[in-house]
């Protein structure tokens, strides 16, 4: 598994809906692969395994990469300071291959190694941001601007400062 896959499991367990199939999958491609650790023949099922397996199997894939762990209270306690909206909404993220990530709360955007912010960008959306791409240092993604078309504006984010390249800021 690559760091980046790694990350991506953790966030999914944290904010996501699809934790156990995402993880058995990732185990499956390992076995299929031919890596083997103890305790991944509890992805083998001809069925999503359930969610206290898919615990188990992501503990078992973090005692391989301890340095990967994210600390899953600090990074909730960091979110809901300086992403508020996402008390109330779905909270989406993108990672890139450094295994760095940006959560979005519908409002803005956030950089984070681990559970630690790097940055966060201004309020570009009125309510819905999705991510597109995260490639050459570049986030791109999709904004609603009030109109009567969802996601209607892009925005472009350098990912090493934050910057807002292209796109629009539409308040505090």
């Amino acid at each position: 598994m690559t760091d980046k896959e790694i990350i991506d499991i953790q966030l999914e367990q944290i904010f996501g809906t699809k934790f156990p199939q995402k993880i058995q999958r990732l185990v499956d491609q390992e076995l299929n692969e031919g890596r083997w650790a103890e305790g991944y023949d509890l992805a083998v099922s001809q069925t999503v395994i359930d969610g206290h397996s898919a615990r188990r199997l992501l503990e078992i894939v973090l005692a391989q990469r301890s340095d990967l762990r994210i600390n899953q209270s600090e990074l909730h306690r960091v979110v809901e300071s300086e992403l508020p909206q996402s008390l109330g909404a779905n909270v989406a993220w993108i990672v890139d291959v450094s295994g760095d990530f940006a959560l979005t709360d519908s409002l803005r955007v956030a950089r984070f190694n681990r559970e630690t912010m790097i940055w966060r960008s201004p309020r570009i959306s009125f309510d819905e941001i999705v991510f597109d791409e995260l490639k050459d240092g570049k986030l791109t993604g999709r904004a609603w601007l009030g109109s009567n078309e969802p996601l209607d504006s892009s925005f472009v984010l350098d990912f090493e400062s934050g910057a807002l390249l292209e796109g629009q800021i539409v308040g505090p």
